[in-house]
């Protein structure tokens, strides 16, 4: 038995001045048009919007993160994947222990290179601070990340659901 495949992938166009998303004009839409497909987005988007945190109200700061050689992308700004391990170092451990992430939302603001010193800050929604965190099913973050005395890099926001506890109460994956 075969079975056949269908590949896809999802493109974006850039302003090159801008540095900004930008629609398809029609005149590409046009010669594109055999190869593109209209279908609903996968995800439904999140309308919440995510506020700017700063320092007076995060519970967690994890400063001087430098970015690495293997984080860059080929235009030596930090890869878009790697902003969401950067935003990670202020997670708490207590979090990261006894919860997994279920959901992030990122909002990216502008690049950063490879020189650039970062601070990552939480602050957490629910659950208090200490200890008490490990008592909520669902844990909800708010993050920011940012050039140390710069501008803003990411903003994003963070669910953290209870991993599976067998029952002998130990922790599973």
């Amino acid at each position: 038995m075969t079975f056949g495949w269908i590949n896809c992938s999802v493109w974006v166009l850039m302003n090159k001045e801008t540095r900004r998303l930008t629609k398809l004009s029609n005149e590409v839409r046009v010669e594109m048009g055999c190869r593109l497909v209209d279908l609903p987005p996968a995800v439904d988007e999140d309308n919440i919007k995510i506020p700017k945190l700063d320092e007076s109200i995060a519970d967690y700061i994890r400063s001087d993160l430098i970015p690495r050689w293997s984080d860059l992308d080929q235009n030596q700004h930090v890869n878009n994947a790697k902003y969401i391990d950067l935003i990670l170092e202020s997670v708490p451990i207590s979090i990261l222990a006894s919860h997994e992430l279920s959901n992030i939302t990122v909002e990216y603001k502008r690049e950063c290179g490879r020189d650039n010193v970062l601070k990552s800050l939480t602050h957490v929604l629910n659950g208090g601070e200490g200890g008490g965190l490990v008592n909520f099913d669902c844990i909800v973050c708010e993050h920011l990340l940012q050039i140390v005395g710069g501008a803003d890099i990411v903003k994003a926001r963070s669910k953290w659901k209870l991993k599976f506890v067998d029952s002998f109460g130990n922790l599973g994956q």
